[in-house]
């Protein structure tokens, strides 16, 4: 088993991070919207094919600068863990396009704080379930902008989000594969 795989989700505020990371790992729906004021770290084991790893996902309140080096994220008064991490999941509201800009903001800045530093950033559009079409020609922008020039990840099915979090294809060919969890245990585990 490797080492756990540290993932960090952000967005500008109301976009449903939290709401994706409680569908996940609670199998539960929050039905009303609750401001994340702190960091809150989800944990959980994830079994993939013949691989087992431990996710560690970091549910971070909206941040208007990307910490630029160890230093500025310890003086910040509460270090939120955003150096460390794997996996940068930028989600955006595909209903509200300017919750984009903030997922546009935060990429450039944590490209800009590292130099030789092996992350990865997936980009997720969230909320398709409330938008009367999705396939404007903004959101398709938006995917060609991410997929092609950003060459990120995008995605907006709960499941598949995590599916390529753990290096699995998603989409085309690839098989499908689905997610199930144990609910009744305190140390729950994933099978994708």
């Amino acid at each position: 088993m490797q080492g756990p795989l540290k993932v960090a989700f952000l967005g500008a505020s109301g976009v449903g991070r939290t709401s994706i990371l409680q569908q996940f790992f609670k199998h539960d729906f929050p039905k009303e919207h609750i401001r994340t004021a702190k960091r809150t770290v989800f944990r959980s084991c994830l079994v993939c094919d013949t691989c087992i790893r431990e996710l560690m996902v970091l549910d971070v309140p909206p941040q208007k600068y990307f910490p630029i080096d160890n230093l500025a994220e310890w003086n910040n008064g509460h270090p939120l863990g955003l150096r460390t991490v794997h996996t940068y999941v930028l989600v955006y509201d595909m209903g509200n396009l300017d919750t984009f800009q903030y997922c546009r903001n935060m990429r450039d800045q944590i490209l800009e704080s590292f130099n030789h530093r092996d992350f990865k950033i997936m980009v997720v559009g969230n909320k398709v379930d409330m938008v009367s079409n999705p396939n404007t020609q903004e959101l398709k922008d938006i995917s060609t902008l991410v997929r092609k020039h950003w060459r990120c990840g995008h995605n907006y099915k709960i499941g598949d989000i995590f599916k390529e979090l753990m290096g699995y294809p998603v989409g085309g060919t690839a098989p499908k594969l689905e997610f199930t969890q144990s609910i009744g245990t305190k140390n729950r585990c994933t099978i994708l």
